[in-house]
Parts: structure tokens; sequence; C-alpha cells
């Protein structure tokens, strides 16, 4: 059978459909200097967000509290546990008085079932709380943190980030005919 008849004639797994995007090119496009700072910033190992009860994991507890930094989700998949890892978001939390990157990561949770709550960061808790891992980097440098934010989600355009960072230069669409 072909897949998309099965998907067609399936009702539940057109709910679990995730666009990925990787275009290398936009990555290679990024400046030097700010790939070489994101690539030596302290990155963490993968950490389940959600302990088997529901409540966050202890892991969570490695998250500075005197820091910001840039924290990415992602949906482990089970069917080959160790090659399946999808980049779903990418956050950052700024280092002020009142935030840190712990507490940025922790409000997700909340989020995800507030009804004022961001509609894409639901859908992914709906679907994939059970299955969600963050990796965090952390750092004080505010810029950094920016600048890498957006150069990450430039190239990757995960599929539960709303809005893309400043502006992407899009190429005019050549007539074909």
């Amino acid at each position: 059978m072909n897949i998309d008849a099965f998907i067609e004639t399936d009702d539940r797994t057109p709910a679990f459909h995730c666009k990925y995007y990787h275009d290398p090119e936009r990555w290679n496009e990024a400046s030097p200097k700010i790939k070489s700072e994101i690539n030596a910033l302290p990155w963490s190992d993968y950490i389940k967000y959600l302990s088997e009860d529901g409540t966050l994991s202890t892991g969570l507890n490695a998250l500075p509290n005197d820091a910001g930094g840039l924290y990415l989700f992602f949906i482990q998949g089970q069917t080959l546990p160790s090659s399946e890892m999808y980049l779903a978001y990418v956050g950052r939390a700024l280092y002020t008085d009142s935030e840190n990157i712990q507490k940025r990561v922790r409000r997700y949770l909340w989020e995800s079932t507030d009804i004022k709550g961001r509609p894409k960061i639901k859908r992914l808790f709906r679907h994939w709380k059970n299955y969600l891992y963050v990796k965090f980097c952390y750092t004080k440098d505010n810029k950094l943190i920016d600048d890498g934010e957006k150069t990450i989600i430039r190239a990757i355009l995960p599929p539960f980030n709303s809005d893309l960072p400043d502006k992407i230069e899009y190429k005019d669409p050549i007539k074909a005919f």
C-alpha cells in the first residue's frame, strides 16, 4: 500500500505531522563568528523534560539559575530512539535580574496548559510531552543569546517556532514559462 494512501485514510496520523526543513546553505550563510560562538558554548546532553508522573524531570536542575542561554526542544522518536531526534523548537532566555534559563525552560509546562498559551506550544505538549527532551547552553552574553537564537531558527525553521527573527531574504520566484 502506498504510504500517502494510508495517511489519507488514517484519522490519527495527520495530527502528528510536523514539517522538517534542513537547508544547510542558511547555516553556511551565517556569520562565521556567530557560528563559532554558538558551537563554543557549553552545550548540555539531552535531558528528558518530564518524569513518568508528568512533573518536571529532576534533570532540569542542571539548568543554571545564574545565566541565560539557548535551549532546544527535541521530540525523541520511539522506533529507533538513538536515531530519531527531531528539533521542534528553539528558544532563548536572556539573563536579567528576574530571568534566567532555568526559569524560562520550566515555564513551558505551565504554558502548555494555560488557556492563553501559544497554540504551537500547546500542540507540542499535547502530542509529544512524554517524548520531549531539552538540550541547552548557557551564557551571560545577551547579545550572543539573541544572535544565536536568530541564527539557529533561520537555518532550521523549527516547526513549533511561530516567528522568524528579523527578516530572511527570499529570492523572487522565476517563472517557468
